[in-house]
């Protein structure tokens, strides 16, 4: 167990290791004036009108039933709010009753847009942010046990996410999430991750700016 433990905590350092070695371009990015310009944090938005989509990597562990696995996933948001995401989480080989699962679906973050019409984004950013990313989020995935073939197990998913921003939209954040998992073929479960992600607005356009 204490094996598992640790390989969980390599794989969450490798993790923020990539993600750190990606903000780089921001600090470029802030030496480059833009009109209107505000001070970060007061105006309700963070970052996230910069463009219409809004993409996230992450990197992080999940833990069914108290096993350990490595876990990837995507994301993408338009304005924010509605989205797909993608995963895939595998066991690297240990004997555990699950050596990898994927899983897809929507994931809906259902607070950003009625708080900021309503003008409720207030401040401070870091309550503004994490208030608005919490998600809803609803899919299907595909498992291989052990012993097994993937997709041999198979079934349905829900769960609902937060997350914490290390600075505003852009950039790195942690981010937790519970899942459970109904299951047509297998047993049924309960599914935590904890992850860093990067977050990253893009497809701006000149209207965006002004």
């Amino acid at each position: 167990m204490m094996a598992r433990r640790f390989a969980c905590v390599v794989w969450l350092g490798a993790g923020a290791a990539t993600l750190l070695g990606a903000t780089p371009a921001r600090a470029a990015e802030s030496d480059v004036p833009r009109l209107h310009a505000i001070l970060p944090g007061s105006d309700g938005v963070y970052e996230r009108f910069d463009g219409s989509l809004a993409l996230a990597g992450s990197v992080g562990c999940e833990l069914e039933d108290g096993q350990a696995r490595g876990a990837l996933r995507l994301s993408a948001h338009y304005l924010w709010t509605a989205g797909i995401y993608a995963r895939y989480a595998d066991a690297f080989g240990s004997d555990q009753r699950m050596a990898r699962a994927a899983s897809f679906g929507i994931d809906l973050r259902p607070l950003f847009l009625p708080r900021f019409g309503l003008d409720l984004e207030q401040g401070p950013a870091l309550l503004d942010l994490t208030l608005d990313s919490l998600s809803l989020t609803a899919g299907a995935y595909f498992a291989q046990p052990r012993p097994g073939d993937f997709g041999d197990q198979r079934g349905f998913e829900t769960g609902l996410g937060l997350g914490v921003p290390f600075g505003l939209a852009n950039g790195l954040w942690l981010e937790g999430r519970a899942e459970r998992r109904f299951a047509d073929r297998g047993d049924d479960a309960w599914l935590f991750t904890l992850a860093l992600a990067l977050h990253a607005v893009t497809w701006s356009t000149d209207a965006h700016r002004q």
